[in-house]
C-alpha cells in the first residue's frame, strides 16, 4: 500500500471534520450531523509476558475518524448513519507493516420507530451499538477489531410499562464474523470481526421503583455460534495475523443486576450469571459475579474508593463439562487495557474468564475538567487450564496466582469540542504463568479526541 494514502486519507477526513464545525448543525428541521477525530499513541512492553519474542514491544499510533448524520421529520421515527475509518502506523514490532489501512465503513445505519402507534413500544432496526448494564455480558460485537467500533446488526424492541416502573426489551442479534455483508466497507476492504457468525436472543427486564434509588435487572441471553474457519484459523487483526479458534455451539446465560444508591455516600452494584448449553462439543455449566461498592466523600475534590470482586469460572481439568465462563460478548477492556493483549495466551483478545479478581481504587477530580484514578487489581485463575492444548505451555501448572496488575488514569474534558486521555499499565506477573511468561509488562497510552 502507498504510504502516502493514509496521510491523505486522515487529511481529507480531517478537513470535512473542520467543515463540519463551521457548518450550522443541525442542517435543517429534523436534520442533525457531526464527526469525531480520535488519535491515539500506544507503547506496549512485553506483549506474551516474554521479553524474548520479537512481536513483544508495540509502538504505534492509531487514527479514527468518524463521520454521522441523523434525520428525524418527526417525533416518532428516525433513520442515522455513521461512517468510519481507522488506519494504523507502527514503528514496533519490525515484523508488522508500517501501515494499517483498513476498511471505511458504516458502524452505524439504522431506523428507529419511537412510540409506535402513540403505545409504549419503541423499534430500532440495524447496525447499531447495544450497551446493557455496564456492559459486564453486552457491549462489543466486534472484538477483533480492538474499540474500532462496537457494532451489533440488530432488532431492538423497547417496551416501557411505566405504572410499573418497568422496561422490557427483546433484542435479536445476527452478527457477521467478517465485514463482508452488507452494508460493506465502500473501499472493498473484508476484515474479520469476530471469529465465527452469530446470532442471539435478548430478553433484558429493567425495574427503577420497586426500591428507591436502585435498580434491579433481569435478563436471559442466548448466544448461538456458527465458526468461520479460515484456513489456518488465521484472524487478521488491524494488519497482524494471529491464531484465534471459532467457537461452536449454543451458549444460554440467565442473570441479575443490581445498582443501588444504599446510603448517603454508597453506591453498590452487583451482577451474576449462570450459563449452559454446549461450546466447541462440550456441555458448559459456568457462573460469574462482578460486584463494586464506591464510597464517595462529597468534598470539594470528589474524592472516591472503591472496593471490588469479580469470579469468572474456569474449567475443570479432567471433567467432561466445560465449567469456562462464557463472557459473550463482553470481550472488551471492562478493567484493563494492558489484559486485553495477554489473554490470548489462554483464550482469545479480550476473552477475560477463569478468574478472580480483587480490586481497590480511589478517584478525585483535581479541577472541574479532569478527573484521576488509581486502582490495583490482585488476579488469580480458578483453574489451571487453557483454552486449548497447545496454550498450556504458557502455564506453570503450579500455582493460581496471576499477578499484580496497578493502573492510573488522567482523562479530562475541557469542552464539548475537545476531550483526552492518559493512561498507564503495570502488570507483574506471578506464578500461574509459565517461566518463560513472567516478564514484567506496561502500557502507555496518550488520547486526544476532537469532536464537532
Amino acid at each position: 500500500m502507498n504510504a502516502k494514502y493514509p496521510f491523505m486519507l486522515c487529511g481529507a477526513l480531517t478537513a470535512a471534520l473542520g467543515l463540519t464545525s463551521v457548518a450550522a448543525k443541525p442542517a435543517g428541521d429534523g436534520l442533525d450531523w457531526g464527526a469525531d477525530l480520535r488519535l491515539r499513541q500506544i507503547y506496549i512492553d512485553n506483549v506474551g509476558l516474554n521479553a524474548n519474542s520479537p512481536t513483544a514491544d508495540r509502538n504505534f499510533q492509531r487514527y479514527r475518524a468518524r463521520l454521522w448524520g441523523q434525520a428525524a421529520p418527526n417525533d416518532w421515527f428516525e433513520a442515522s448513519a455513521r461512517l468510519m475509518w481507522e488506519g494504523r502506523h507502527y514503528g514496533q514490532p519490525a515484523a508488522f507493516d508500517d501501515w494499517y489501512s483498513g476498511g471505511i465503513l458504516f458502524d452505524q445505519l439504522l431506523v428507529n420507530f419511537k412510540q409506535i402507534g402513540g403505545s409504549p413500544l419503541s423499534v430500532k432496526a440495524g447496525r447499531q451499538d447495544i450497551i446493557l448494564g455496564n456492559g459486564w455480558l453486552v457491549l462489543d460485537g466486534s472484538p477483533i477489531d480492538g474499540s474500532r467500533t462496537i457494532y451489533f446488526d440488530a432488532i431492538r424492541a423497547t417496551y416501557r410499562a411505566e405504572s410499573l416502573g418497568t422496561t422490557v426489551e427483546l433484542i435479536y442479534l445476527d452478527q457477521s464474523a467478517d465485514t463482508g455483508r452488507f452494508p460493506q466497507a465502500l473501499n472493498g476492504e473484508v476484515e474479520d470481526q469476530t471469529e465465527q457468525d452469530e446470532r442471539g436472543l435478548i430478553l433484558y427486564l429493567r425495574n427503577d421503583t420497586l426500591v428507591p434509588e436502585s435498580q434491579f435487572d433481569l435478563y436471559f441471553i442466548q448466544k448461538r455460534n456458527d465458526p468461520n474457519r479460515t484456513p489456518g484459523n488465521i484472524r487478521v487483526n488491524n494488519g497482524a495475523p494471529f491464531p484465534s479458534p471459532p467457537d461452536d455451539g449454543t451458549v444460554n446465560t440467565i442473570g441479575a443486576r443490581v445498582n443501588s444508591d444504599l446510603a448517603p455516600n454508597w453506591t453498590v452494584r452487583a451482577e451474576a450469571a449462570g450459563q449452559w448449553g454446549d461450546r466447541n462439543d462440550r456441555d458448559v455449566s459456568a457462573f460469574g459475579f462482578n460486584g463494586r461498592a464506591t464510597y464517595a466523600f462529597a468534598d470539594p475534590l470528589a474524592n472516591r474508593l472503591h472496593l471490588g470482586y469479580e469470579y469468572l469460572s474456569g474449567d475443570k481439568p479432567g471433567t467432561r463439562d466445560n465449567e469456562a465462563f462464557d463472557p459473550l460478548w463482553g470481550r472488551w477492556p471492562q478493567w484493563s487495557e494492558l489484559m486485553i493483549y495477554q489473554w490470548p495466551l489462554e483464550t482469545r483478545v479480550g476473552e477475560a474468564t477463569n478468574l478472580h479478581r480483587l480490586n481497590v481504587g480511589w478517584a478525585i477530580k483535581p479541577h472541574a475538567t479532569t478527573e484521576v484514578t488509581i486502582d490495583y487489581n490482585a488476579l488469580w485463575a480458578d483453574q489451571e487450564s487453557t483454552r486449548t492444548a497447545a496454550q498450556l505451555a504458557n502455564l506453570s501448572q503450579d500455582g493460581t496466582f496471576r499477578g499484580h496488575l496497578w493502573a492510573a488514569w488522567a482523562k479530562t474534558r475541557l469542552n464539548r469540542h475537545l476531550s483526552g486521555h492518559l493512561v498507564a499499565e503495570y502488570f507483574a506477573p506471578g506464578d500461574y504463568y509459565a517461566a518463560h511468561r513472567r516478564d514484567d509488562s506496561l502500557f502507555l497510552r496518550a488520547e486526544v479526541m476532537l469532536a464537532w
